[in-house]
Parts: structure tokens; C-alpha cells; sequence
């Protein structure tokens, strides 16, 4: 008996680590004018042609609980035990619908109990892929359901993503910010800087600048910050609406001569983010980067200094993880 890893579509996956890692995603949807289409199937650069010149934006839909329910069963029927890693459960519904999944299947099936496991990302896009990854490494390893959730909550807990939309109109138009706080920065040029906090996955603001290359250097400066406090740096990702060349720059004259000389060999993707994301966002830049350590908790009211995240790995898994370094 394996344990195999269940995720949704926010995370960015390649077809790559998908196959090798025998991975499942349950799709999210982007719905417009009566038709929902699979965020999975979706092309991502096409979607936000399209979306810059949308009147009225698109809405976006969690995965379907039959959905949920045939991805944990394909895995119980091969004799495997499920964990279940998804999108920010303060962003969508798809968390609570992999509950509802287990709670049906555990019912019809007593012999599931104890057989699936859910982990909350608190987050997206890379956020979500490195939790899914490194966990799904540890299975690879022969380890255990426990073993697995607790690597995938660990990893969540050092991960941090932010993101500077370049304009505060789709968070308005999505109801995300209220009207008259939209016109109120765009009046003030205010630049805000953006990210999920490690307590409950809401977006909430950790800083607000006058221009968009500050704000982009906040979160550059505010990456060195966590690395530094959090025992170095294991990855980053940069994600970008639409244009990617933004992205690359972003990387190439901010990111890179920052980390260079003491990470030469970091792995850099570049990824667009994920529509059901991005339909609320509007254009952006946006950077998730995964340090050695737990990174500091926000508090209630954003990113403050409050006490250490999630604490060490148990000797079992630091030992399943110290064969793979």
C-alpha cells in the first residue's frame, strides 16, 4: 500500500511531475455566459487575452464533489491510501468539498476510514505544487499517510506567496476589495502588495507603495527577509498576468541579482497564474518562494511578527527527507 496525492487544478503542475509522481487533479472552472469550462484544459495565455477585454468578468466554480469522490476512489481501489492537498480554503470551496468527498466515501466504504488525509495549502499556484511535490517524494520513499500530511503541512508552513496587481479594478470588479477602496488607491497611486497568511489562506495586504517598481522591490526585499530568518532558500517561483516577458524581467533584473552569488544553482520557473486565480486579480506579478525553515505567522490583521509557524519534522520523516538531500 502507497499513499498517492490528490490536488486541484490551482496548482501548477507539469505533465512531467504529474506522470512521474502518479498524480491526480480535480479541475476548478471558469464559467462564462452559462458554460463552465475546466480550468485544467484550459490555455492560460489565451484565457487572458481574452479576459483584458471582458466587459463583465467571468465568475469561477470548485471542482464537482462527484469529481472529488471518483479521484479518492480510483486511489482506494488500487489499494492506495489518499492525501488530499488543495487550494486555500479561504479562496474557494474546494477544500470543503474534499470533505464532503471523504465524509461520503468513509460512509459507504467503513474500510476508507483512516485512509484519507486532507491538507489545507493556505495558498495556490506554487504554493500549492511544493507542498504536492515534496510530498509525494516522501511516498516515493515508502512513507506512511502521517508521514505524508505531516511533510505537506510542514512545507506549507514555509512557503510564502505575494503578488502586486498593477491595477485594483478586477479585485473590485470581483468583489474582492469594496468600490470605493479601488477608486480611493487608484486616486493615491497606492501599489498594493498582496499574499495569503499562514493562519487562515485569506488574502490580506502586506504593504501599500506609490510605484509599481517599489513594489516589486518590497517583495523582493521581504523574500530576503524570510531567507534570512527562515535557514536559507530552497526554491522560488515567479508568477505573472498576462505577459510573461514581465515575469521573466521581474526575475532577471530584480530577483537574480539579489540571490545569484549565494543560490547559483535555485531553481526559477515561471509560471502564468492559474485562471480561477487570476479572473480575480487582473494583470500582476507575483513571486512564491519556499524557504529551509517555517517562516514567521501572520497575525489577524496581515503579515506581523508573531510567533514561529508549524515546528520541526518528526525524526521519521527528517530521516525519509534526509535521503532525498
Amino acid at each position: 500500500m502507497a499513499v498517492k496525492i490528490v490536488t486541484d487544478s490551482t496548482a501548477t503542475l507539469v505533465p512531467e511531475q504529474i506522470a512521474q509522481y502518479d498524480l491526480k487533479q480535480v479541475t476548478l472552472f471558469v464559467v462564462q455566459d452559462g458554460k463552465a469550462e475546466p480550468e485544467i484544459d484550459m490555455d492560460y495565455h489565451e484565457y487572458y487575452k481574452r479576459l483584458m477585454d471582458l466587459e463583465n468578468l467571468p465568475t469561477t466554480s470548485q471542482p464537482t464533489t462527484a469529481s472529488m469522490v471518483e479521484a479518492f476512489e480510483e486511489v482506494l481501489d488500487a489499494g492506495n491510501d489518499v492525501l488530499g492537498i488543495f487550494v486555500s480554503g479561504a479562496l474557494s470551496g474546494t477544500m470543503d468539498g474534499a470533505r464532503t468527498a471523504a465524509s461520503i466515501i468513509e460512509e459507504r466504504r467503513p474500510e476508507a476510514k483512516g485512509r484519507i488525509a486532507l491538507v489545507n495549502s493556505q495558498s495556490n499556484g506554487m504554493g500549492l505544487t511544493y507542498p504536492v511535490i515534496e510530498a509525494a517524494k516522501l511516498a516515493e520513499e515508502g512513507a506512511g499517510l502521517e508521514e505524508c500530511r505531516e511533510m505537506a503541512e510542514y512545507i506549507t508552513s514555509c512557503t510564502r506567496f505575494l503578488f502586486a496587481p498593477k491595477s485594483l479594478e478586477h479585485l473590485a470588479r470581483g468583489g474582492r476589495i469594496g468600490r470605493a477602496s479601488a477608486m480611493l488607491g487608484t486616486a493615491l497611486k497606492l501599489c498594493p502588495i498582496l499574499g495569503p497568511d499562514k493562519i487562515t489562506g485569506a488574502v490580506h495586504t502586506y504593504a501599500k507603495v506609490r510605484t509599481y517598481p517599489k513594489a516589486l522591490n518590497t517583495i523582493k526585499d521581504k523574500m530576503l527577509a524570510d531567507i534570512e530568518a527562515s535557514g536559507g532558500l530552497k526554491g522560488l517561483c515567479v508568477h505573472y498576468i498576462p505577459e510573461r516577458a514581465e515575469g521573466e524581467t521581474f526575475l532577471k533584473d530584480v530577483l537574480l541579482p539579489a540571490i545569484r552569488a549565494k543560490y547559483p544553482k535555485i531553481e526559477t520557473p515561471i509560471f502564468a497564474i492559474p485562471p480561477t486565480i487570476g479572473t480575480h486579480v487582473g494583470p500582476a506579478i507575483g513571486l512564491v518562494y519556499w524557504t529551509n525553515n517555517p517562516m514567521i505567522k501572520e497575525n489577524v490583521e496581515g503579515m506581523g511578527l508573531v510567533e514561529s509557524a508549524k515546528g520541526r519534522l518528526s525524526e521519521r520523516v527528517q530521516e525519509l527527507r534526509g535521503k532525498r538531500s
